[in-house]
């Protein structure tokens, strides 16, 4: 499986690993916590950095696939 988290068009998408990732979030994509040391990914709009959201891999993975951010 591809640990990689899939681009999607006009977004800037970086992995999380395990070890870094130090806080609880709450993904966007399921509204779910991302609890600390669960890697994930986050992702922001290129031109609004303000706006970056963390997301569990295989969330992303769907609305990357989808191709748009519902």
């Amino acid at each position: 499986m591809d640990l990689l988290p899939p681009p999607l068009e006009g977004y800037v998408v970086r992995r999380v690993s395990a070890v870094a990732a130090d806080k609880a979030y709450r993904c966007p994509g399921c509204d779910n916590p991302i609890a600390p040391g669960v890697g994930h990914v986050v992702a922001w709009p290129e031109s609004r950095p303000e706006d970056r959201r963390h997301w569990h891999l295989h969330c992303w993975r769907v609305v990357a696939r989808r191709g748009r951010i519902a």
